[in-house]
Protein backbone atom coordinates (compact mmCIF):
# COMPACT_ATOMS: atom_id res chain seq x y z
CA UNK A 1 0.00 0.00 0.00
CA UNK A 2 1.57 3.11 -0.84
CA UNK A 3 1.34 5.93 2.02
CA UNK A 4 -0.47 8.98 1.02
CA UNK A 5 0.60 12.27 2.34
CA UNK A 6 -2.56 14.34 3.78
CA UNK A 7 -2.57 18.09 4.66
CA UNK A 8 -5.06 19.09 7.51
CA UNK A 9 -6.66 22.72 7.13
CA UNK A 10 -8.98 21.50 10.11
CA UNK A 11 -8.60 23.33 13.73
CA UNK A 12 -9.85 22.16 16.72
CA UNK A 13 -11.18 18.50 17.98
CA UNK A 14 -12.01 17.71 14.69
CA UNK A 15 -8.49 17.91 12.95
CA UNK A 16 -6.79 16.01 15.94
CA UNK A 17 -10.03 13.22 15.02
CA UNK A 18 -9.06 12.95 11.55
CA UNK A 19 -5.36 13.74 11.61
CA UNK A 20 -4.92 10.60 14.20
CA UNK A 21 -7.20 8.14 12.18
CA UNK A 22 -5.51 9.08 8.81
CA UNK A 23 -2.07 8.54 10.68
CA UNK A 24 -2.07 6.02 13.13
CA UNK A 25 -4.91 3.84 11.95
CA UNK A 26 -4.00 4.20 8.07
CA UNK A 27 -0.41 5.06 8.04
CA UNK A 28 -0.68 8.57 5.83
CA UNK A 29 1.55 11.22 6.10
CA UNK A 30 -0.23 14.08 8.12
CA UNK A 31 1.07 17.43 7.84
CA UNK A 32 -1.10 20.52 9.64
CA UNK A 33 -2.11 23.89 7.36
CA UNK A 34 -0.08 26.28 9.65
CA UNK A 35 -2.14 28.73 10.87
CA UNK A 36 -2.36 32.27 8.59
CA UNK A 37 -0.21 30.72 6.03
CA UNK A 38 -1.95 30.57 2.38
CA UNK A 39 -2.58 26.96 1.09
CA UNK A 40 -0.98 28.34 -2.37
CA UNK A 41 2.27 27.82 -0.04
CA UNK A 42 2.31 24.62 1.96
CA UNK A 43 -0.01 22.74 -0.95
CA UNK A 44 3.05 21.17 -2.91
CA UNK A 45 3.30 17.88 -2.05
CA UNK A 46 0.21 16.34 -0.55
CA UNK A 47 -1.97 13.96 -2.18
CA UNK A 48 -5.10 14.81 -0.24
CA UNK A 49 -6.19 18.52 1.31
CA UNK A 50 -8.83 18.14 3.95
CA UNK A 51 -10.38 21.41 4.60
CA UNK A 52 -13.61 22.99 6.28
CA UNK A 53 -13.30 26.12 3.83
CA UNK A 54 -12.41 28.49 7.44
CA UNK A 55 -10.35 31.23 6.31
CA UNK A 56 -8.82 31.80 2.99
CA UNK A 57 -9.93 27.80 1.68
CA UNK A 58 -12.97 29.19 -0.37
CA UNK A 59 -13.92 27.43 -3.46
CA UNK A 60 -12.58 29.99 -5.41
CA UNK A 61 -8.96 28.80 -3.57
CA UNK A 62 -9.77 25.34 -3.85
CA UNK A 63 -10.15 26.07 -8.23
CA UNK A 64 -6.94 27.76 -8.03
CA UNK A 65 -5.23 24.78 -6.20
CA UNK A 66 -6.77 22.14 -8.28
CA UNK A 67 -5.77 23.55 -11.39
CA UNK A 68 -1.93 24.17 -9.85
CA UNK A 69 -1.95 20.87 -8.26
CA UNK A 70 -4.14 18.59 -10.78
CA UNK A 71 -3.56 15.40 -9.12
CA UNK A 72 -4.76 17.12 -5.64
CA UNK A 73 -7.87 15.74 -4.25
CA UNK A 74 -9.59 18.20 -1.83
CA UNK A 75 -11.95 16.59 1.03
CA UNK A 76 -14.68 19.59 2.10
CA UNK A 77 -15.67 18.78 5.73
CA UNK A 78 -19.45 20.42 6.07
CA UNK A 79 -21.54 20.88 8.83
CA UNK A 80 -18.79 20.20 11.87
CA UNK A 81 -17.81 16.90 10.06
CA UNK A 82 -20.97 14.99 9.25
CA UNK A 83 -21.29 15.80 5.68
CA UNK A 84 -18.73 16.72 3.11
CA UNK A 85 -17.76 16.94 -0.56
CA UNK A 86 -14.59 15.50 -2.29
CA UNK A 87 -13.10 17.88 -5.18
CA UNK A 88 -11.06 16.31 -7.72
CA UNK A 89 -9.86 17.49 -11.54
CA UNK A 90 -9.81 14.76 -13.71
CA UNK A 91 -9.94 14.03 -17.26
CA UNK A 92 -13.16 13.55 -18.75
CA UNK A 93 -14.20 11.85 -22.17
CA UNK A 94 -16.89 12.03 -24.35
CA UNK A 95 -16.89 9.62 -27.61
CA UNK A 96 -18.29 11.78 -30.33
CA UNK A 97 -18.15 9.55 -32.95
CA UNK A 98 -17.97 10.99 -36.42
CA UNK A 99 -18.29 14.61 -36.18
CA UNK A 100 -20.44 17.06 -38.27
CA UNK A 101 -20.28 20.80 -38.83
CA UNK A 102 -23.49 20.88 -35.84
CA UNK A 103 -21.54 18.27 -33.51
CA UNK A 104 -18.26 20.34 -33.67
CA UNK A 105 -20.26 23.92 -32.41
CA UNK A 106 -22.00 22.05 -30.13
CA UNK A 107 -18.80 20.10 -28.93
CA UNK A 108 -17.20 23.47 -28.63
CA UNK A 109 -20.06 24.97 -26.73
CA UNK A 110 -21.33 27.50 -29.37
CA UNK A 111 -25.20 26.24 -29.87
CA UNK A 112 -27.21 29.20 -29.21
Amino acid sequence: MRQVTVLLDLRGVLGGVVGTLLGDAYGAAVREVPPGVPLDEVVAGAGVLITDLGGDSDPAVLTRLLRRHPGLRVLVVEDDGRTGSLWELRPHRIALGELSPQQLIEAVGLTR
